[in-house]
């Protein structure tokens, strides 16, 4: 483990600290705001707005009537370019907090985008899958916590940018990275790795706040002598994959974390992998304590079409069977809502959101392949590679009880290749042809009934913008073709648009400061819906806030 404390190296750090302009009365994050992020509609203080991924703002002064006159406020232009503009800003005590591609930190005023600081993290070369992206940061007390691409958790002072700690998660020389944004549970900071596509052997981390010092670590392929080892062939465990590279979610009650997890490896060659490949493609619910196993729920046992379970498992409770159930529900990348127990994890239901061709499911929820499926090649598989959800998250509304889905149908045809794996380059284990287009869907989906109330064909062959859910009768999405989009909850009937000059990758979110609500985007791609450019840095990101 390696730290730097009060390490800026070769960062740029630019300071405007006198020039806030946006709460009256600061207030750092505490774990009283974070356990009731709900009441906190001046803010947005965790990845999922609360700690159940609900991403639902309860404030309705941007709602159907007045929604039409929404227009924007600032646009700051990052000026990064490379990779795609995925962050979820948080806001707090007059500062929003953006990341962008290519570990870039930015630090705004709210209310006006002016930059207040900055962070530009240097790196070597890493090996990468999808892409150079980031979704975000993480806040508690004074602090703001960050991942890097080269894998390294970072600690600053909020208010400065003055570095506090940094530590080493994973060695990127061995393929491994971060993404996604990180998770603050009591006094400490939890945090995923990617790299599931280079036979890597996942784990989840928790560090503690102050000092960077681990806590705890949870593999998700479990080595000889722990329970689920019985269910890889040999040695493949050490190589097995199960990546946890999307936010996970928590629960103050049964203080239990929940995490998905992604694709067992190779990804799409399972014959070098028998067994179900634990604890791949599943929830977990760890001990937040000490990151022991409580339970688990696998949704694509011994996968080959790279359904990842990465998806935010969502905490709610919600009316199943006329019965008041505290719940966990994940839309799941192969094309399923489940359903569970948040105490115990038991299958309550499982329903398809989008196409599903590839299995049926047993009583116990358990995919069960179709037998003319043991060999894939020569049959379009739906959903495809990249999922019927992938990591964009959805909202739920406690107002409608749906959950809105971004969503896609995009065929894969996968062609195994025979042999086995090579650890540290990237290997699928085959090949993945693409059905010539998809659609891209926005799919309310109602967790009371199982059914799909509406849903919204958009522009691109895939849905790579997360929603927002609003007490305003609103729900926003973004799209491949560039606009973000506000509709009706219960009807989805389009009520206003804006073209943001890129295609979208990002949800929105929103706050209200000084009686005024806000809605912020990220966009920054170009051509989303055919992927070209994405790679080259063309198009640079911009954030962009919108009022009444």
């Amino acid at each position: 483990m390696k730290f730097a404390h009060h390490k800026l190296g070769t960062a740029v750090v630019a300071l405007s600290l006198t020039l806030f302009s946006s709460l009256a009365t600061g207030q750092n994050v505490t774990t009283e705001i974070l356990e009731n992020a709900q009441d906190y509609s001046d803010r947005w203080v965790t990845y999922g707005r609360n700690y159940g991924a609900w991403r639902y703002m309860p404030d309705d002064q941007i709602n159907r009537d007045t929604v039409a006159n929404l227009r924007p406020v600032w646009i700051k232009q990052t000026g990064v370019t490379g990779g795609a503009f995925e962050v979820s800003a948080l806001v707090n005590d007059g500062r929003m907090y953006l990341t962008t591609a290519n570990s870039h930190l930015i630090v705004v005023d709210p209310l006006t985008g002016a930059e207040l600081w900055r962070y530009d993290h240097e790196f070597d070369n890493v090996d990468l899958c999808c892409g150079p992206h980031n979704r975000g940061v993480a806040l508690y007390e004074e602090k703001v916590f960050w991942g890097t691409l080269d894998a390294h958790l970072m600690a600053f002072d909020a208010a400065t940018g003055i570095q506090l700690w940094d530590v080493e998660v994973g060695d990127h020389r061995e393929s491994f990275s971060i993404t996604g944004a990180p998770l603050i549970v009591k006094d400490m900071v939890l945090i995923g790795v990617g790299g599931g596509e280079f036979g890597i052997r996942g784990y989840i981390d928790a560090y503690d706040v102050n000092t960077g010092e681990r806590r705890w670590r949870f593999y998700t392929t479990p080595g000889p002598g722990e329970p689920g080892n019985e269910t890889w062939e040999g040695d493949s465990w050490r190589t097995g994959g199960g990546p946890t590279w999307v936010t996970g979610t928590y629960d103050p009650d049964t203080d239990f974390v929940f995490w998905g997890t992604g694709n067992p490896w190779p990804d799409i060659n399972n014959n070098v992998r028998s067994g179900d490949n634990l604890y791949t493609n599943s929830v977990l619910a760890l001990d937040a304590d000490n990151g022991q196993l409580r339970w688990y729920f696998q949704t694509s046992p011994r996968d080959e079409f790279d359904h990842d379970s990465t998806s935010e498992p969502m905490v709610i409770d919600e009316m199943i069977n006329g019965e008041m159930r505290k719940l966990i529900v994940q839309v799941a990348r192969n094309g399923h809502v489940y359903v569970l127990d948040r105490e115990n994890g038991d299958f309550l239901y499982a329903e398809e959101y989008t196409r599903v061709n590839w299995a049926d499911r047993d009583e116990t929820g358990k995919p069960v392949l179709k037998e003319e499926l043991y060999d894939p090649a020569g049959t379009m598989i739906f959903p495809g590679l990249y999922g019927g959800k992938n990591w964009p998250p959805s909202s739920y509304s406690p107002d409608t009880h749906l959950i809105y889905i971004p969503s896609s149908e995009w065929g894969t045809e996968f062609i195994r290749r025979e042999g086995e794996g090579r650890p540290g380059t990237m290997d699928l284990g085959g090949i993945p042809r693409f059905d010539s287009q998809g659609k891209e869907q926005l799919v309310a989906y109602n967790l009371r009934t199982g059914e799909i109330q509406w849903q919204r064909e958009m522009a691109g062959s895939f849905n790579w913008s997360g929603t927002l859910a609003t007490g305003g009768g609103l729900v926003f999405s973004g799209s491949a073709d560039g606009y973000l989009r506000a509709f009706n909850d219960e009807t989805g009937e389009t009520l206003w648009e804006f073209q943001t000059g890129s295609g979208i990758y990002a949800p929105p979110t929103s706050f209200t400061i000084d009686g005024k609500q806000y809605i912020g985007i990220a966009s920054g791609t170009r051509d989303p819906s055919t992927r070209a450019g994405v790679a080259t840095g063309i198009s640079p990101g911009n954030y962009i806030l919108f009022s009444l």
